[in-house]
C-alpha cells in the first residue's frame, strides 16, 4: 500500500491542542470585547452560491482566488473567502423583521486561493464587526474606533504598540473633484496607487503619479478648497472625540483600502513594531449593503460602517510581544492507576465521576504504569494536579493530590 504523505494542504495549519489554545484565548477577547459594546453574533454556511461573489467581484477574482466547484445538483458553489456577501444576503432575506441599527459580529473560517505569506494565508479566520443600517454619523464612526482601540488593550498591548490611521472617501473625492479634476476612472487609478504606496520606492510612486496627473503632490491638510476643509474638519472632529477618551487617531491622506465599496472614512490599524511596520486590519464605512439581491424593491438602503482582522496578523502581533499566555492544559486533575486490580479500576472511576460532579476535568489513566511515569505525563502535558490510585488508597478510601 502507498505511504501517504504527513504534509498539510498549501497554506493550511493544523491545530494541535497548544494552537487551539491560541486561538481559542483570541477568540474569546474578540468577542467579548465587542459583546460589552452591544454587539451581537451571527454565522453561516461556509458554502455560498458563487454568484454572489460574482456580482460584487470580477469573475477574474472568482476564478482565480476562490475554491469555485460544481456540485451534484450541477450547481456553482463556493468556499466563501470573506463574509460581507453572506451578511448582505442574511441582512436582504431578514430586511423587514430587523431593528436597526444592528450590531453584528463573527468569526468566519474563509478561504482564499493565493499565494501564502507571512500574515496571510489560504485559510483562515477573520473577525468581523459592523454596525448596520446607520446614517453617516460622526459618533457611529467613533464607536467602532473605540472599539477597536479596546480590543487591542485587552490583548495587554501597550498603546505606542499600534498607531490607528484614518481617512474618508469623501475627502478623498473632493481633492480628485477640486485639486486633480480627475474623471472616475483617473481618480481610481489614483486610488490604485495610493494602495500600494508603502509597497513601492519612492522613485517608482513618483514616476507612476507623474503619469496620472501633472499636479503637484500637495498634503492635503494644506489645501485651501471649500470643499476639501469641510471633508478635513469632520476627520479632525473624530480625531479630538477620540483623544478625549485616550484614544490616539492620526489622519493619513494615503489610506484608501483596497474595496471600492467604502464611501465614508476609512482606517488601517498599523503595528509599530520595526520588524513588522505594516497594517494589521483595517475597514470603513459602506452604503448599498443588499442592492444586488431581488428582494431589494423598495429602494430601501443599507448602509454601515464595520471592520475584519484576520487571525494570522492577529496572532503575528502578539508573538512579537510575548503577549500569548502560556499554554494550560483544560485537564484539572491526571488520575493514574497503579493496579490491574478491577476493585482499584472501580475506585478510581468512582473518585473522577465524584470529582468531575463537582466541576473538576478529570483524565484517568489506566496503563498500570510506575508513580513517577504519570507525574512526568503530566509535566509533558502542563497538568499540573495528579492523584495516584493503587491498593492503600483503595484499602485506605484517602488520596493525595500531587501539585506538579
Amino acid at each position: 500500500m502507498k505511504k501517504l504523505k504527513t504534509d498539510n494542504y498549501k497554506g493550511t495549519r493544523d491545530f494541535y491542542p497548544r494552537d487551539v489554545f491560541v486561538q481559542k484565548y483570541i477568540f474569546d477577547i474578540w468577542s467579548k470585547t465587542v459583546e460589552s459594546f452591544g454587539f451581537e453574533e451571527y454565522h453561516a454556511s461556509v458554502l455560498e452560491n458563487s454568484e454572489i461573489y460574482r456580482a460584487k467581484n470580477s469573475d477574474e477574482i472568482v476564478n482565480n482566488q476562490t475554491y469555485t466547484f460544481t456540485d451534484r445538483g450541477d450547481r456553482e458553489v463556493t468556499l466563501r473567502p470573506e463574509m460581507t456577501p453572506t451578511l448582505a444576503r442574511m441582512i436582504a432575506a431578514k430586511k423587514r423583521e430587523l431593528s436597526f441599527p444592528l450590531r453584528y459580529y463573527s468569526i468566519p473560517n474563509c478561504f482564499r486561493y493565493e499565494r501564502p505569506q507571512r500574515g496571510r494565508m489560504r485559510e483562515f479566520w477573520q473577525f468581523n464587526v459592523d454596525i448596520l443600517n446607520v446614517k453617516n454619523d460622526k459618533f457611529y464612526d467613533i464607536e467602532i474606533l473605540k472599539v477597536i482601540n479596546k480590543i487591542l488593550l485587552n490583548f495587554k498591548a501597550k498603546p505606542t504598540d499600534f498607531t490607528i490611521y484614518i481617512n474618508s472617501r469623501n475627502l478623498l473625492n473632493a481633492v480628485y473633484k477640486n485639486y486633480f479634476d480627475f474623471n472616475e476612472n483617473e481618480a481610481k487609478t489614483y486610488q490604485s496607487l495610493l494602495d500600494k504606496k508603502d509597497k513601492i520606492s519612492k522613485d517608482e510612486f513618483k514616476k507612476e503619479y507623474e503619469k496620472i496627473t501633472d499636479r503637484d503632490y500637495v498634503d492635503i491638510d494644506k489645501m485651501d478648497i471649500k470643499e476639501v476643509k469641510k471633508e478635513l474638519g469632520y476627520i479632525n472632529d473624530i480625531i479630538a472625540e477620540c483623544k478625549k477618551d485616550n484614544i490616539e487617531v492620526k489622519f493619513n491622506q494615503d489610506i484608501v483600502r483596497g474595496f471600492d465599496y467604502y464611501t465614508g472614512i476609512v482606517f488601517e490599524v498599523y503595528d509599530n513594531d520595526p520588524e513588522n511596520n505594516r497594517a494589521l486590519f483595517g475597514g470603513g464605512r459602506y452604503e448599498n449593503l443588499i442592492d444586488m439581491f431581488e428582494t431589494v424593491k423598495d429602494n430601501v438602503s443599507i448602509s454601515g460602517i464595520g471592520f475584519g482582522i484576520g487571525d494570522v496578523p492577529m496572532i503575528n502581533f502578539l508573538e512579537s510581544r510575548n503577549l500569548i499566555p502560556e499554554y494550560k492544559n483544560n485537564v484539572d486533575i491526571l488520575i493514574g492507576i497503579i493496579s490491574d486490580d478491577k476493585k482499584v479500576i472501580d475506585y478510581a472511576d468512582d473518585l473522577a465521576k465524584k470529582l468531575r460532579d463537582d466541576g473538576k476535568n478529570i483524565c484517568v489513566n489506566y496503563d498500570n504504569r510506575k508513580y513517577n511515569d504519570y507525574i512526568n505525563m503530566a509535566e509533558k502535558n502542563n497538568i499540573k494536579n495528579v492523584i495516584v490510585v493503587g491498593e492503600k488508597e483503595l484499602e485506605e478510601k484517602k488520596y493525595e493530590v500531587k501539585e506538579v
